[in-house]
């Protein structure tokens, strides 16, 4: 009864919790983003197409709260993905990317925590199974596109400020799905009135 009260108040303020590491997320991929992008990689940028932008929007459409959890968290999953990779020409330093891996490790442990809490209560229909599978397969889609591109263009710099420059897009519609997500207080009053 103790670890339920605790992982349920863990979880309302999953909300407000998601919003301020996301915040910082982008803070820290923006203090290493270059103010402009280098001369040398404009033809990297004309020849970059949009990858996979159906998918990118299609993300977007996760409009209940639980599509939005499995969408930020794979997600976050691939974005870590990413920066585990061969990153040579990424100027970051090591301690900035341990940070960046810890944060992003920590999200998706508490996103885990709560959708196990939340989908192992009752019993999941399988048309609801088949659609967070579809949200987690269009994320991943996306990434495998960014994934791609690194490995075509050998991990050089200017790949490298390019998905940088995508994954900041990430991090703002991780923001905006954020937003569906339920506040503490909302929730909490919304479940007396209609229980």
């Amino acid at each position: 009864m103790f670890f339920t009260k605790v992982s349920s108040q863990h979880c309302n303020q999953l909300h407000s919790r998601l919003q301020e590491a996301n915040k910082g997320n982008m803070e820290l991929l923006g203090s290493h983003m270059r103010a402009t992008i280098p001369f040398q990689c404009i033809g990297d940028i004309v020849g970059f197409s949009p990858l996979n932008e159906d998918n990118f929007r299609n993300m977007n459409e996760a409009s209940q709260e639980v599509d939005a959890k499995i969408a930020i968290q794979e997600m976050l999953q691939q974005t870590d993905l990413i920066f585990k990779q061969i990153h040579a020409e990424l100027f970051w330093d090591e301690n900035s990317l341990r940070n960046f891996h810890a944060g992003l490790d920590q999200q998706i442990k508490e996103l885990e925590a709560c959708q196990d809490a939340e989908l192992g209560a009752g019993t999941v229909s399988s048309p609801r199974d088949q659609k967070l599978q579809l949200t987690r397969l269009r994320v991943k889609r996306y990434f495998q596109g960014l994934n791609d591109f690194l490995k075509d263009k050998k991990y050089s710099s200017c790949a490298w400020e390019i998905i940088q420059i995508q994954l900041r897009e990430c991090f703002l519609l991780i923001h905006q799905l954020i937003q569906r997500i339920p506040i503490q207080g909302i929730k909490y009053f919304l479940n007396i009135i209609f229980d």
